[in-house]
């Protein structure tokens, strides 16, 4: 309960977020602009409407200049307090929406909407994935195989592949991995027909995942790698929505500190200079919560990370997004209690800030929501 109830915290902060609208008042400071490769982050942020509904808006997080951008665009409207943010959204053509929700003219034919039945499905890039249960009279059934949903563009095809893998625990018992757990993140690449799943196992003495990949044209012919993960009382929880891939890094929260697993070398290392570099952009206060300040892997676009970390006041959290790119810092936003917000660039100076009193943004646990995309979800 301690765990779920951390995951969900932290998730939030997530989920808190840069919003702009046309008469926000913005303080620049100039920066130098840079020749590099222009990179905007989409997400999506959330305003409050009649009726306890929510308008998710579309918004721009510029890197390079160290600004947010806010639009007027309206993606969708939810109309369920209780579900907000999409269940899944690539940033660009693709987003997984609820029945309780709504999108607008422009982007109806980008929109895919869960099934009556999908609960329990895993939704990654450009693929779902249902996990069929067997006969077994046990209270706790068994996965058997799963059902697959592959996007290539507008075609979507269904297969069935059975990701188990029978192995030995550290006291040498037989296990199958993936018999009971869902996947911790799935992937289709629709250029290569590559599916990626991935499954974390916790032992006594460690943490395992295993990492099943196998090809649309063969897709009964799986190949497992096992990859064993840093000790040194580090705590690995690994969910849909906590951990992502970018390329062939796959990003595991694990309780302040980052882990690292590079799917071709298969080598697990901790980031502590990346949650270093992450905690020192904001100078905290004295205020300490009874609650580890977890950093998140919380997005990701193109081949940029993104990461979520709650920071302190002397009275308070405030959420801290910040942006990585092969490791290295490219921005950070701050989110701060009094409903400003500091656009921070690689130099961890403030290069804009945003006012945003009195702009009816939505809030959870008292912080801006906000949504990147990459993010995947179970449906409950």
């Amino acid at each position: 309960m301690k765990k779920f109830f951390l995951m969900v915290f932290t998730l939030i902060f997530i989920a808190t977020g840069c919003y702009t609208v046309d008469n926000t008042k913005v303080t620049e400071n100039e920066s130098p602009k840079s020749d590099s490769e222009e990179i905007k982050i989409p997400f999506l942020i959330y305003t409050n409407e009649p009726d306890n509904k929510h308008s998710a808006m579309l918004a721009y997080w510029d890197l390079n200049n160290s600004k947010v951008n806010l639009t007027e665009k309206i993606v969708y409207v939810s109309e369920d307090p209780n579900f907000v943010t999409p269940l899944f959204w690539d940033g660009d053509g693709r987003i997984v929406l609820r029945k309780t929700y709504y999108p607008t003219d422009e982007y109806k034919d980008k929109v895919d909407f869960v099934k009556g039945n999908d609960v329990g499905m895993v939704y990654g890039k450009d693929i779902e994935a249902k996990g069929n249960l067997d006969d077994n009279p046990e209270p706790i059934k068994k996965v058997k195989n799963y059902t697959l949903y592959l996007h290539n563009g507008s075609d979507v095809m269904e297969k069935n592949v059975s990701f188990l893998y029978k192995t030995k625990d550290d006291k040498g018992n037989d296990i199958t991995v993936g018999e009971y757990n869902q996947p911790c993140f799935i992937d289709y690449d629709s250029k290569t027909g590559d599916i990626t799943f991935i499954f974390d196992y916790p032992f006594e003495t460690h943490s395992n995942i295993y990492i099943a990949k196998c090809n649309v044209d063969n897709i009964d012919k799986i190949s497992w790698d096992e990859v064993r993960l840093p000790g040194g009382g580090v705590v690995y929880t690994p969910f849909p929505n906590n951990t992502m891939l970018v390329g062939s890094k796959y990003y595991i929260q694990c309780f302040k500190t980052l882990g690292e697993v590079d799917l071709k070398t298969k080598k697990a290392t901790l980031l502590d200079d990346v949650a270093k570099e992450c905690r020192s952009i904001v100078k905290e206060g004295s205020f300490r919560p009874d609650y580890s300040k977890d950093i998140t892997p919380v997005g990701k676009y193109k081949d940029v990370l993104i990461l979520s970390l709650p920071v302190s006041t002397d009275t308070n959290v405030e959420p801290l997004i910040c942006a990585f790119k092969d490791n290295k810092l490219l921005g950070a936003i701050h989110l701060k209690s009094d409903d400003t917000w500091d656009v921070i660039g690689p130099d961890k100076k403030i290069a804009s800030s945003m006012d945003l009193k009195g702009k009816n943004l939505y809030k959870e646990f008292n912080a801006d929501l906000m949504y990147f995309p990459g993010l995947e979800s179970i449906n409950y």
